[in-house]
């Protein structure tokens, strides 16, 4: 008993619980002294930053007590200097400073360019009431910087010696963040001291278990999507394969499926295309054969019928005129059906002895170009050649047999509508290079939907003459070409019909 395959979606989903899985049990096996040694090498790494944050805290407000010491030892010093003591608007040295018009600035902005006072931006004297006196000073070194004041007593009267140091703007908030961060990282401190807590793992592992349950879930839905995609292909193959040469596979996405779903798609209409081809080329087979046969046997007795009805006219002597008359005439109706007769035997013995195709490199336009040494052509033929050469593998002779009979259709039918006639032969290669495209425009009437598949089949015609074998052998010829003769399903520009001749460029080396 042959057993069941398992399927694929089961195959997927076992797979990815065991991939979850694993991982799984071993993270659970080994949580514990992995919880307790990270809390280890966290609490010691932790440690170490901590102290080094307290370092760096200490030394930022060791940095900014000494700094506050050095302004007040710079203003301590600059106010026992006699020059300075001099200019103190209250003392009587100042007022002859002032009598004399000495450039108070001038000496405070030599004060201020002193090496020794490289961190002092501005020095200004304020009297006792708080006017200024005089200052000097110099922009800041930058934006980061900004201005510390330091005022200084000057003398015993109230006047003040006001200092603005350079000191960092950034300073506060940087040593708040550095508290900020020594108060965190304590915190964390104090959490890894302790073992995690039993607790925690049994959340870890909880945790993993909805990871592996909602990877499971996924993996169900993930495989439950792509198999369902293999499925309707699946599905497609089995119904062509039953003979329902119209199933299609539905539109699967634009992935890889939804691609790989196109060109089975493509595929089958390329041998759906292949199986009326081939079932036309059998038809017209079996049509060859009767055109053969019913060529000998029609071909056969017309010589002895109109030799025998001529020997009747002939030979007859008698007085009767009303007779002769009648036997005259009915001569030349059997002559002229005999004569109809063989024209259709002519038709018979073309269709049944179609050549085979030789194919060779063919310059299409030369070829095209020669349908204009027909006098009833060249007046009627419009060309509208490709922007660039193409050449093609085709049989030249039987090519030519299939454009001509299409601009003569094209010019009957433009002349049954009422126009001049004129058919218009236009050709192109497409896009990829493999295939070129002619089209034969005219101003007839058109061909209806009913008739654009029919109108193929021998002995099927539109026209008020002929025999309806014309399209049936171009169609044959273009088939054989490795091609296609078809009806555009719209109009051409012209208002007529359009028909659409389609030929691989690569062409068959030989179909004989």
């Amino acid at each position: 008993m042959k057993r069941s395959p398992i399927p694929l979606q089961l195959k997927l989903t076992i797979v990815l619980v065991m991939i979850v899985m694993v991982p799984l049990g071993v993270a659970a096996y080994f949580v514990g002294d992995i919880s307790k040694n990270a809390a280890n090498a966290t609490a010691a790494r932790t440690a170490a930053h901590l102290a080094v944050l307290e370092k760096s805290k200490a030394t930022y407000h060791e940095m900014i007590n000494t700094t506050k010491r050095l302004h007040g030892e710079i203003a301590t010093r600059l106010v026992q200097r006699p020059e300075l003591r001099a200019l103190d608007p209250e003392a009587g040295t100042a007022r002859l400073v002032e009598l004399f018009g000495l450039d108070i600035t001038g000496e405070l902005a030599k004060l201020l360019a002193e090496p020794q006072q490289a961190g002092l931006s501005e020095i200004a004297i304020l009297r006792a009431d708080g006017s200024v006196f005089g200052e000097a000073s110099r922009p800041l070194a930058g934006p980061e910087w900004r201005g510390k004041i330091v005022d200084e007593n000057l003398g015993e009267a109230g006047t003040v010696l006001r200092l603005t140091f350079e000191v960092s703007a950034t300073i506060n908030k940087d040593l708040e963040a550095l508290e900020d961060a020594t108060d965190t990282t304590q915190m964390f401190f104090d959490i890894n001291e302790s073992e995690l807590p039993g607790g925690n793992s049994t959340a870890f592992l909880v945790l993993m278990a909805i990871a592996a349950l909602a990877a499971v879930g996924f993996g169900v839905l993930a495989s439950t999507f792509v198999t369902r995609k293999i499925a309707a292909l699946v599905t497609t193959a089995r119904s062509v394969s039953l003979g329902r040469h119209d199933a299609r596979v539905p539109q699967l996405g634009n992935d890889e499926m939804g691609e790989l779903g196109g060109a089975f798609n493509t595929m089958l209409d390329a041998l759906d295309e292949t199986r009326h081809q081939v079932e036309y080329l059998q038809r017209m087979g079996v049509w060859q054969d009767v055109a053969r046969r019913l060529a000998h046997e029609i071909k056969n007795p017309l010589t002895p019928i109109q030799l025998a009805v001529q020997q009747c006219v002939s030979t007859y002597k008698g007085d009767d005129a009303r007779f002769k008359k009648l036997l005259v005439d009915t001569g030349e109706i059997v002559e002229e059906e005999i004569e109809s007769l063989r024209r259709l035997v002519d038709t018979f013995r073309t269709l049944g002895a179609l050549p085979k195709v030789e194919a060779a490199p063919l310059a299409l336009a030369e070829m095209i170009e020669e349908l204009k040494l027909d006098p009833t052509m060249a007046a009627r033929l419009t060309l509208r050649p490709s922007p660039r050469p193409v050449t093609v593998r085709a049989d030249k002779l039987l090519l030519k047999r299939v454009l001509a009979n299409l601009v003569e259709n094209g010019i009957h039918a433009g002349q049954e509508n009422g126009t001049a006639g004129d058919v218009i032969i236009g050709w192109t290669s497409d896009l990829r290079g493999d295939l070129v495209v002619i089209t034969i425009d005219d101003h007839g009437k058109g061909v209806t939907e009913a008739d654009r598949e029919k109108i193929f089949e021998p002995y099927v015609t539109t026209k008020t003459t002929g025999t309806g074998l014309g399209l049936a052998i171009a169609r044959k010829i273009a088939i054989e070409h490795g091609g296609e003769l078809a009806v555009a399903p719209d109009r051409a520009p012209t208002g007529g019909a359009r028909f659409v001749v389609s030929l691989p460029l690569r062409g068959p080396e030989s179909l004989a």
